[in-house]
């Protein structure tokens, strides 16, 4: 009876320490400081800063961050956990060990599980060698181009009033070629943009993204769960790859239960 006891209670810590898991998003900002936000089912060992209350995980350290001249190295190890990273604006990845790569609100975004190391830069280089914040230093950048332009605007005015008078006097003529060249540039800050997004999107899709959006090239409008059999890749997995195309924008989806399709958006055509 004593060893039939014993049996059950080991048997019940060895439940309990398997079903134990940790939830953990972290937030890296520009000067290496990572905080904290997450619950956990057990009491994980965690670092310096970082405290449990009941189940909710919280708080701050830069013990995980190191700088090297430009580089910064984040590592974080953590058995039985989930971890999504978000490392600060501007951040560039250089290389990263493992993990699940996104964009969240201008961020990149890492989901990872027990571990990660990465190495990344941020591009600051030009703010920080003139000793200002990148928030100051975008409006410094800001006021420069406007009053560049208003130069460039009065010198180019004063030489059309020399040289032709009447031209200048002819205020509905001067309307309609600003609504023109407004309308120019516009268009090429659109492309711009479009551009720069696809080049981003590049970067941050991982295979098995890439390898649902190839599909879709090549098949066009496709049931979800043929499309999931034509990737073959695992359902679990499948449905959180899909979730994070259509957070990006690149896909769509309409329809319900079993007759929910997916497509292209316009973005990734």
């Amino acid at each position: 009876m004593k060893k039939l006891t014993i049996s059950l209670i080991y048997l019940i810590l060895l439940v309990q320490t398997a079903s134990a898991f940790t939830f953990l998003n972290i937030y890296v900002d520009e000067k290496g400081q990572a905080t904290f936000l997450g619950e956990s089912s057990d009491s994980p060992p965690l670092p310096a800063g970082i405290e449990i209350r009941g189940s909710t995980i919280s708080g701050k350290t830069n013990s995980l961050t190191a700088k090297q001249g430009g580089l910064w190295n984040f590592f974080y190890s953590l058995p039985d956990s989930e971890i999504n990273l978000v490392l600060p604006k501007d951040a560039v990845i250089k290389s990263i060990s493992n993990g699940d790569i996104s964009i969240d609100r201008e961020r990149i975004s890492i989901y990872f599980i027990n571990n990660i190391n990465l190495t990344y830069e941020i591009d600051d280089s030009i703010a920080t060698a003139i000793g200002v914040s990148q928030s100051t230093f975008l409006i410094i950048i800001i006021l420069v181009a406007i009053i560049g332009v208003l130069v460039v605007f009065l010198i180019n005015y004063s030489k059309r009033e020399n040289e032709d008078h009447e031209k200048i006097n002819d205020i509905s003529n001067l309307k309609k070629f600003s609504k023109s060249q407004n309308k120019s540039k516009n268009q090429d800050n659109r492309k711009k943009i479009q551009k720069d997004k696809l080049k981003i999107m590049s970067k941050v899709l991982n295979t098995r993204e890439n390898t649902i959006i190839n599909a879709l090239r090549k098949s066009g409008k496709i049931k979800q769960s043929h499309l999931r059999k034509l990737c073959e890749i695992p359902k679990a997995s499948f449905s959180r790859h899909i979730q994070e195309l259509e957070k990006k924008k690149l896909i769509k989806r309409s329809g319900e239960g079993k007759n929910k399709f997916v497509e292209l958006t316009n973005v990734s055509l």
